[in-house]
């Protein structure tokens, strides 16, 4: 019987899979000591493992440990610069309202509702001319309540990916508002 590349067998033949499945406890203590969140850290360590799996070929490493800690290490700054870009990028977006208005406090009017009522019709019918996945994600998000990381998995492109369809909705909107705060197409 021939195996093919899926084979768990031939997955644990591999020998930094090895040292990282042996020195598990280690990594993660390694991994929870800077993310100070031991979920994390477990999510980052299958992150690594999937890294190994999918290499094509296993680099020839005379250190194993040290590699992985390099691996670690390396995917750790990533994790930490993307977390501060989304943190940049939201609160960019925060500052520039999203295009959304926020929920009044004050009691509705019959005009405030049918003002409100208008803006969305305007809104989805915005939305409509959208990629259709970049609809599919705005919606998820914004509507589902879906997080950026489950979409970006459940849709199989990054997080940035998830982000930059955001934008886009979100500028469409922006876009929206403006033309009817200054009476155009309505």
């Amino acid at each position: 019987m021939a195996t093919d590349d899926t084979d768990p067998g031939s997955v644990l033949d591999s020998t930094l899979l090895q040292t990282l499945e042996s020195e598990r406890a280690r990594f993660i203590r390694f991994l929870t000591a800077r993310f100070r969140n031991p979920e994390l850290a477990e999510d980052m360590l299958q992150e690594a493992r999937l890294k190994l799996i999918e290499m094509e070929d296993e680099p020839s490493v005379s250190d194993p440990i040290a590699y992985l800690y390099r691996l670690l290490e390396n995917m750790l700054r990533d994790h930490l610069r993307s977390e501060q870009s989304r943190i940049r990028r939201n609160k960019d977006w925060g500052d520039a309202g999203e295009g959304i208005a926020p929920l009044r406090a004050d009691p509705t009017t019959p005009e405030r509702n049918t003002l409100d009522r208008d803006y969305l019709e305007h809104v989805l019918a915005a939305l409509d001319t959208l990629p259709e996945r970049t609809k599919i994600i705005f919606l998820a998000y914004r509507v589902e309540g879906e997080s950026q990381k489950g979409i970006a998995a459940k849709e199989g492109i990054s997080l940035s990916a998830v982000e930059k369809h955001l934008q886009a909705a979100y500028r469409l909107i922006r876009d929206v508002r403006q033309k009817l705060d200054a009476g155009v197409g309505t």
